[in-house]
C-alpha cells in the first residue's frame, strides 16, 4: 500500500525515480481498484458495461500512472519520453511489461539518487562525488577516487567518469 500512497502523493511529479516494486505495486493496486469499480458499476448501476465508478477510478489514476511510469524509466536511466510508446496499440502492452522489468541503476544517475538513498551515501556506503565544493579539495577528491578504484569499490569506467566530473567542477 505504501507504493500506492507514494504514487498518489507524488501525483504530478515526473522527476525523480521509482523502483520496480513501487511501479508494480502501484499498478496492481490500480488494477484491483478498477476491478472493484467494475463490480460496483454492475451492482449499483445495474450496467454490465463499465460506467461511472470505473470512469472515476480511471480518471483519478491516469496522471499518477504516467508519473510512476516516467519515474520508473528514470530509475533505469532512460528518458521519460519513452512513455509515449504506451500510446501505440499492441506495442503498449509489451512496453508496459518491459518498462516494469528494466534493471535499476544502482547508484545516482542523471535523474537523481536511488530511491531510499539520502545525503552523499550510496546503497553500498561509498561516497558519491557531488562537486568540488563538498568540503574536499580536488586533489583530495582524486586521491579518494584512486583509493576507491584500488580497493575495487568502483570500476575503471566509474573512476574515469567521477574523475572527469571532479576536474570539471574544479574548473568552474
Amino acid at each position: 500500500m505504501n507504493a500506492y500512497f507514494d504514487g498518489m502523493r507524488r501525483y504530478f511529479s515526473f522527476s525523480g525515480r521509482s523502483t520496480r516494486s513501487q511501479y508494480w505495486l502501484f499498478s496492481l493496486t490500480v488494477v484491483v481498484l478498477g476491478i472493484i469499480a467494475v463490480v460496483l458499476d454492475a451492482a449499483v448501476l445495474g450496467s454490465p458495461k463499465p460506467a461511472a465508478f470505473t470512469a472515476l477510478v480511471y480518471v483519478a489514476h491516469l496522471i499518477p500512472s504516467l508519473a510512476v511510469t516516467v519515474r520508473r524509466l528514470h530509475d533505469a536511466d532512460k528518458s521519460g519520453w519513452l512513455v509515449l510508446l504506451l500510446l501505440v496499440p499492441l506495442v503498449n502492452l509489451v512496453c508496459y511489461v518491459v518498462f516494469g522489468c528494466l534493471a535499476s541503476t544502482p547508484d545516482a544517475n542523471r535523474f537523481g539518487a536511488p530511491v531510499g538513498v539520502k545525503g552523499s551515501q550510496q546503497a553500498t556506503g561509498a561516497p558519491v562525488m557531488r562537486d568540488a565544493t563538498s568540503g574536499a579539495s580536488t586533489v583530495e577528491q582524486l586521491e579518494k577516487l584512486a583509493s576507491l578504484r584500488a580497493a575495487g569499490a568502483i570500476d575503471a569506467a566509474e573512476y574515469d567518469r567521477l574523475k572527469a566530473d571532479a576536474i570539471k567542477c574544479a574548473r568552474q
